[in-house]
């Protein structure tokens, strides 16, 4: 039985200049963080996952869990999980806790995929495809002049992606002049999604679905914080445009809140922030059950992106099969971030629209360790 001989953490962060900052509707930002952690088995298998968020917080949770998965088999991570949520219980799951499981959970599919010489997706479900619908995620508030919006929609024009993603979430008549400039730049035929960052009270949010509804918008990405669930469900009853929301929720627990409250239609669990791929499956799953869509929310690094391919390639199509009235699709970011772009010898593969599964065993990447270092700041 392959054991878990050691466990090791990697703070990252990307900085660029303050004056490109980038944004939603609660502010913007110059700095991309992230960690790596990697696990490496008695065998001298090697997997590898990433925690989403502040890394230095991360490493202190790390510190305090790893003791308890040294010298334990690599499948045992739902029972040495259980025993970290038991004994720190009174420390919650929205936090750097879950996003430092997370990058266990999927370091651990990594290896054990690896060590069996097949995909991670194969182990998780199954790969149902090797090219995923890409949709881009752009449309950010910017006071970089040579960043605006009408540059980012003409970058995401000029792809076939499946759709393009843009922020909104500053009043409503700067909402509508958003999405009005985003369909003529997109044309009538690809999808837009927007995204509020959860910056709305259910009233407002409800006044602006119903004002860009004419732009044929495909969802509303978190209009209200992710604690107002009666909202939610109220909205999501008189929106005339589909609801989504799940990349500020964490754990099953939380979305069973959202999805049996019928508070969505569009289930976005993130894999890095869910607590990994075991529980992000199993939030698929309860969204299948209740006859919603999953798309899930993918914002951080190299390692980020790959885990969200293998993720969604292992959904089956439910409840259609042969003719789906929409893509699965896959969030690229298009936004500045080195985590994305340098972190593997061989970066992952935009296609026509379309991010190609990576080829190999586990989740099929290598890490370039020269640009891990480079950014490397615990």
């Amino acid at each position: 039985m392959p054991l878990i001989k050691r466990l090791t953490y990697i703070g990252l962060e990307y900085a660029f200049a303050p004056e490109k900052a980038y944004g939603m509707s609660r502010g913007g930002g110059f700095r991309r963080q992230g960690g790596l952690v990697e696990v490496e088995t008695d065998a001298g298998v090697v997997g590898v996952g990433e925690a989403f968020g502040n890394a230095l917080v991360t490493r202190e949770y790390f510190r305090m869990v790893e003791p308890m998965f040294v010298g334990k088999s690599i499948f045992d991570f739902d029972h040495v999980e259980a025993r970290v949520r038991n004994a720190m219980y009174h420390l919650g799951v929205g936090n750097q806790l879950t996003a430092c499981l997370a990058a266990i959970n999927v370091a651990l599919w990594d290896a054990i995929a690896r060590g069996f010489g097949v995909r991670v997706c194969d182990l998780i479900g199954g790969c149902a495809a090797t090219r995923i619908p890409a949709y881009a995620s752009t449309g950010f508030f910017s006071s970089d002049p040579d960043r605006q919006l009408d540059h980012m929609l003409a970058e995401a024009a000029g792809h076939p992606y499946a759709g393009a993603k843009i922020k909104i979430g500053r009043g409503i008549k700067d909402d509508v002049a958003r999405v009005r400039r985003a369909r003529e730049a997109l044309g009538p035929d690809k999808l837009l999604m927007v995204d509020i960052n959860g910056a709305y009270t259910a009233d407002v949010a409800l006044e602006c679905a119903r004002a860009i509804e004419p732009f044929a918008v495909h969802w509303i990405e978190e209009p209200l914080p992710p604690g107002d669930l009666r909202g939610y469900a109220e909205l999501r009853l008189r929106s005339p445009i589909p609801i989504a929301a799940g990349e500020a929720h964490h754990t099953v627990r939380d979305f069973r809140a959202l999805i049996d409250g019928r508070c969505i239609d569009i289930v976005q669990p993130s894999v890095p922030g869910t607590g990994g791929l075991t529980e992000a499956r199993r939030i698929a799953t309860l969204a299948h059950a209740q006859n919603l869509r999953v798309a899930p929310h993918v914002w951080g690094g190299a390692i980020g992106l790959a885990t969200a391919c293998h993720f969604i390639t292992s959904l089956p199509n439910t409840p259609h099969t042969d003719h789906p009235p929409h893509p699965l699709m896959i969030e690229y970011d298009m936004s500045d971030n080195a985590l994305r772009t340098t972190l593997l010898k061989k970066p992952l593969t935009l296609e026509a629209g379309h991010i190609l599964l990576p080829d190999g065993p586990g989740l099929g990447v290598e890490l370039d360790r020269d640009a891990v270092e480079r950014y490397r700041v615990c």
